[in-house]
C-alpha cells in the first residue's frame, strides 16, 4: 500500500508544534507497512529513511501572496487566492501522481484549505479516496482561542471520503455538519524519538508551551505563586509568555533536541492544557511525549486524562495553587517516587499509546477505503 500525505511542514526547524506529529506519524505509518511519499505546504522537503519527499508546488514568494490573500486580503482577493492555491496543487499533484504509481490513498494532514475541492478532483481524475486528518480544535468555531467563533467558518470536509480526529468532540462536530465516515484517532508518541536522555537533573519545575493565551489562570496557580512561595527550587519556562511568571527563569524557544534535553533535565514537568481544551475535554499532543520520555507529570486538571492514564500512579494532577506547591515539594524531595512515575508513564506509552498503535488503525481506514 501507498499513500500520498500533503502536511504543514516536515522541516523542524518551522515554529509551532505540528511537525513533530508529522515526523512520528509518517514514521510509524511506514513502520506499520506503507509505503509513504510527502509534501509539505511550508518549508522544505526532503527525503528520511521513513518517506520519500516532493517539493511544494510554489516559491517562498508566491506563498507569502497566497497566505496574504487567503488569511488578510478582501473577500475577492481570498477568491483569487485559493482559486490559484488550488491550481497549483492540483498540477503538482498531477505531476506527482503521474510519477509515483499506484497510490492509494490521499491523506491531508490539518489543511482546511485543500479539503473542499482537491478530494473531489483526484477522485474524479485519479480515482483515488482521501482522508482528512484535523489535529486542532482551535479549526471548529466554538472552540477558537480569541472567543469569537463568528470569525470563523466551519471547514467544509464533505468531499473527503473519510475525516480522522485527534479529538472525540471534534468527531461529534463533524458529524453533527453531516459528515458520515469520522474516526476518533488520539495523539500518541513514538517512543523511540521520545527517549529517556541520562542526564543531570539540575531543574526542578519546567514547562514549555506556546504562548500564554487561555491559560493565564492555571500559569498563575502552577508556576507564578509556587516559584514565588518556594524561592529555592528553580522554575524554568520555555516559549513565548507575556504574563507574570513569577520567579520563574525563562528561556526562548528552543529546538526539538534542546526541549528532550530539559524535558529529561527536571525533576517535574508540567502540562498546563489551554482552558479551551479543558472545556471540550481532550488531551494535547505534550502529555504523550512527556510521558514517552519517562517525566514525572504534573497536569492541571481535565477529565480526559483518565482515559489515557492511571492519575496518581503514571501522571499527577494540582487542582490549585496550594496542591501544586505541596505536590511540588513532595516530589522534588523524592527521587524515588519521581522515577517510579515517570517509568509508570513511559509504561503505559509503550503498552497503549505509540503512534505504531495509532498508525495500524489509519491503515485499517486506508486498507477500507482502497478496497471500495
Amino acid at each position: 500500500m501507498r499513500i500520498l500525505a500533503i502536511c504543514s511542514g516536515i522541516d523542524l526547524s518551522l515554529p509551532g508544534g505540528g511537525v513533530p506529529i508529522w515526523w512520528q506519524m509518517m514514521k510509524a505509518i511506514h513502520e506499520a507497512g506503507v509505503e509513504v511519499i510527502v509534501t509539505p505546504c511550508y518549508g522544505n522537503s526532503f527525503a528520511s529513511p521513513w518517506w520519500r519527499g516532493y517539493q511544494k508546488p510554489f516559491t517562498k514568494t508566491q506563498e507569502r501572496i497566497f497566505f496574504y490573500g487567503l488569511n488578510r486580503g478582501p473577500s475577492i482577493s481570498k477568491r483569487l487566492a485559493r482559486h490559484f492555491y488550488e491550481q497549483a496543487w492540483q498540477k503538482e499533484l498531477g505531476k506527482i501522481l503521474k510519477q509515483e504509481k499506484d497510490i492509494d490513498v490521499l491523506l491531508l494532514l490539518s489543511l482546511p484549505s485543500l479539503a473542499e475541492k482537491i478530494p473531489s478532483w483526484i477522485r474524479n481524475n485519479f480515482q483515488i479516496p482521501t482522508v482528512y486528518y484535523e489535529s486542532d480544535i482551535q479549526n471548529i468555531p466554538k472552540y477558537s482561542l480569541d472567543r469569537h467563533p463568528e470569525k470563523y467558518k466551519f471547514p467544509n470536509l464533505t468531499e473527503c471520503d473519510a475525516v480522522v480526529c485527534s479529538f472525540q468532540k471534534t468527531s461529534e462536530e463533524f458529524r453533527e455538519q453531516g459528515i458520515r465516515n469520522v474516526t476518533t484517532i488520539p495523539f500518541g508518541a513514538d517512543p523511540m524519538i521520545f527517549a529517556p536522555v541520562e542526564i543531570k537533573q539540575d531543574i526542578d519545575v519546567f514547562f514549555s508551551g506556546y504562548g500564554s493565551l487561555d491559560r493565564e489562570e492555571w500559569i498563575n496557580r502552577m508556576i507564578t505563586i509556587p516559584s514565588r512561595v518556594l524561592n529555592t527550587a528553580r522554575f524554568v519556562v520555555e516559549g513565548k509568555f507575556n504574563v507574570d511568571l513569577g520567579q520563574s527563569e525563562r528561556t526562548r524557544s528552543i529546538s526539538l533536541d534542546r526541549y528532550i534535553h530539559l524535558c529529561c533535565r527536571s525533576r517535574i514537568n508540567l502540562n498546563i492544557l489551554r482552558q479551551q481544551f479543558v472545556d471540550a475535554e481532550v488531551l494535547n499532543s505534550r502529555i504523550f511525549e512527556l510521558a514517552s520520555l519517562g517525566c514525572c507529570v504534573v497536569s492541571n486538571p481535565c477529565r480526559t486524562l483518565q482515559q489515557y492514564f492511571e492519575v496518581n500512579k503514571e501522571i499527577l494532577v494540582a487542582k490549585d495553587d496550594k496542591e501544586a506547591i505541596e505536590t511540588y515539594k513532595w516530589l522534588i524531595s523524592s527521587h524515588e517516587e519521581r522515577t517510579k512515575i515517570g517509568r509508570s508513564a513511559r509504561d503505559r506509552i509503550l503498552k497503549d499509546h505509540t503512534y505504531l498503535h495509532r498508525a495500524r488503525e489509519f491503515v485499517r481506514l486506508f486498507k477500507d477505503l482502497s478496497s471500495k
